[in-house]
Parts: structure tokens; C-alpha cells; sequence
């Protein structure tokens, strides 16, 4: 561990190195440029993050950011849920994009509808939801120990990865490099995934190797046959024993709603830890996703040094209201003070500090 000096002027343990370069071998330049910052950014300072309200476009979580800060986000979450849907949320690329031009970095998540949902329709992603009409029965089709993408699952499987390879082809033309978080909390709670892709299963296959064989299967659909260059790819799995491997994972992440806190702030070290150790390369942790922000001083304190943070959207209670489904506005979770520390502070990076070599092409 090499200790460097922190934007304060104390020593802050530095990590050790992950990777020099992506695991896609044929990472455009841009996207190299963007993981190398990523991780000298790591073990020094923790980048600002907000989730897009991907249902309802009229909500700019990245202006109410500001209007609670004075400062924005780096970072923007971004979600193909409703890409194909008409209405709220069908224009994420295009926001995505125009973020880029800012100067802003780029996730996206999937929320992944039922691949087999007919045309036309909007299917659902959920496994064990209360309400069985949230619900799909959607598998991932494995035989013989291989996905099988020769079964009408796998083709149904293929066909969505093929529709969201042209939303990331769109992104790649525009010069945009994406922190691509597939399959996002996959092992659910305790083993047992409340989406499709971690579900259960009834035929004796482990739901973790068949979600390990689909991520792997994307990897090769997206980066070999799409020649999607654009892309750094976030493993949000959240057991170790669902981790895909090295060759196919850049950055490990975490997503952190834990109503234990209670406006403690914590910095989720346990946590941080756990994703630390994963795999025998090292590689970059960032909080994927989270309801209370840790505090810088806490997460300096106690050496868990995010990558970045990224706060939930809100949900449909106005701006200003304290309400459980509002992650970002209100004091429900993050009060005025904690916000305008967590933006302000020298350890946390925010929009007007990112390096210019990072916006996207006009």
C-alpha cells in the first residue's frame, strides 16, 4: 500500500494497482483514457453521482442536485428500462448524450423486460414480487452446462441484447464511454434474486452460474460481435460467488441501501471490503447504487474509498419532500447539511471539476 497525499494535504492509503488497461483489449481510445482516470481517481478521491428519473422525464435529478448544492453531479446514471417503450424514459440515450457534452460521465443500468414479452407490450423484470402481476416467469435457458442460445429463450435473450447494442452503438458514434452495469443485483437477498436473471430455479441449475454464463454470454454478443468499444464494464452482482471473472469485469460495485444508517453517514467499510477482495486482480469499487452518501471523512477515516457514489432517483412526491421513495430530494435520507458537505468537500469530485480531455465530442 503507497500512501499519497489527499486533496487535504493528509495521507490517504492508495490501493493496490488494478489492470492498466480495460478487459476489452479493443477499448477505444477514449474509453482507455477515461478507465486510466478512473483509476488513478481511486484511493484518491470519490466521484459524485446521481441516478436519472427514467420514468418521468419532466424530473431533472441532475437540476435538483444542483439547486440543493449549487454544485452537480460527475456522474449520471442512466437505465435502458423503457428505451422501447413509448413515452418516459424512451429518450435516455439522447440525455446520456447530451450529459457527455457537458462534460459529464455516463452509466447505464438495465432493468431488463421479459425478453419474451410480445411486441407491443411492456413486460416485467421482477421474480418474486408480493404482487404476482409485477412478475415475470422469464429463465435463463441453460442446457448442458452452456446458455443455450439456440433455445426460443436464447433467441428471445439474443434479440433484447441485440436492441440494446444498437442504444450502446449510438453512444460509442457519439464519442460516449459508458459504465456499463448489466444485470445489476443479481443474487437479490441471501442467494435468491428478486429479478429474472437471479431467480431461483426449479431445474437443479445454480441461479448463480446460469447468471455467470449470460453475463459472459453479453461480454461476447456486445464486444465481439457489435465491436462495442465504448464500454467499461461495472459487475454489480452483489455476492462474490456470482462474480463472472476477471477477464470480463473492470470496476466491482456495490449497490448500499441500508436502513441501519440512519443518518450516520457511514462509509460502508465492511462492504467496501468485501467488494476489494473479489478476484484475484485488482480492480477499482464504486458504490453503485445508495440511499444514505457515506461521508468523505468517514470513508478517508476508514480507508473505504468509493469510486463513486450514486444516489437513487426520487420518486413521485414533489421536490422538497421528505418521503421514503425520495432518494435525492427532501431530508428523508440526506439532509440539507450532509448534501452541501458531501458536494463541497475536497475529496468528492463534482461536474465543474472533471478534466476536459473527458467531454464528449460536440
Amino acid at each position: 500500500m503507497l500512501a499519497l497525499a489527499g486533496p487535504s494535504g493528509a495521507a490517504v492509503p492508495r490501493p493496490a494497482s488494478p489492470r492498466a488497461t480495460p478487459v476489452d483489449a479493443q477499448a477505444d481510445a477514449r474509453t482507455r483514457a477515461e478507465y486510466t482516470w478512473l483509476v488513478q481517481t481511486w484511493g484518491r478521491q470519490t466521484i459524485a453521482g446521481q441516478q436519472d428519473l427514467t420514468w418521468n422525464d419532466s424530473v431533472d435529478m441532475a437540476r435538483r442536485v444542483f439547486d440543493d448544492t449549487g454544485k452537480y453531479p460527475a456522474l449520471m446514471g442512466f437505465d435502458f428500462m423503457n428505451t422501447w417503450q413509448k413515452g418516459d424514459g424512451s429518450h435516455q440515450v439522447d440525455e446520456a448524450i447530451a450529459w457527455a457534452r457537458r462534460g459529464g460521465l455516463v452509466t447505464f443500468c438495465w432493468h431488463w423486460r421479459d425478453p419474451s414479452a410480445p411486441a407491443g407490450t411492456q413486460g416485467n423484470f421482477y421474480a418474486r414480487e408480493p404482487d404476482a402481476r409485477k412478475n415475470t416467469a422469464f429463465t435463463i435457458p441453460v442446457r448442458d452446462g452452456r446458455l443455450d442460445v439456440f433455445s426460443q429463450a436464447g433467441r428471445q435473450i439474443d434479440a433484447d441484447i441485440d436492441r440494446v447494442a444498437v442504444e450502446l452503438g449510438r453512444l460509442q458514434a457519439a464519442g460516449v464511454t459508458v459504465l456499463w452495469r448489466p444485470l445489476h443485483e443479481a443474487s437479490g437477498s441471501n442467494g435468491d434474486g428478486w429479478f429474472w436473471w437471479g431467480r431461483k430455479r426449479a431445474d437443479g441449475v445454480s441461479n448463480a452460474e446460469a447468471y455467470k454464463l449470460l453475463y459472459r454470454h453479453m461480454f461476447d454478443r456486445l464486444v465481439r460481435e457489435h465491436g462495442l468499444h465504448n464500454l467499461i464494464w461495472v459487475w454489480n452482482g452483489q455476492d462474490a460467488g456470482w462474480y463472472p471473472g476477471d477477464d470480463v469485469v473492470d470496476i466491482a460495485g456495490y449497490d448500499v441501501y441500508d436502513e441501519r444508517d440512519r443518518k450516520t453517514y457511514g462509509s460502508q467499510i465492511d462492504t467496501y471490503r468485501r467488494m476489494a477482495a473479489i478476484g484475484p486482480v485488482t480492480k477499482p469499487v464504486a458504490m453503485t447504487e445508495n440511499s444514505y452518501i457515506p461521508d468523505p471523512d468517514h470513508m478517508r477515516r476508514d480507508g473505504a474509498r468509493w469510486l463513486w457514489f450514486l444516489t437513487w432517483n426520487d420518486g413521485r412526491a414533489p421536490a422538497g419532500t421528505s418521503d421514503k421513495d425520495n432518494f435525492w430530494t427532501g431530508d428523508y435520507y440526506n439532509n440539507a447539511a450532509h448534501k452541501t458537505k458531501v458536494y463541497h468537500h475536497p475529496d468528492v469530485i463534482t461536474l465543474d471539476e472533471l478534466p476536459a480531455f473527458l467531454k464528449a465530442p460536440q
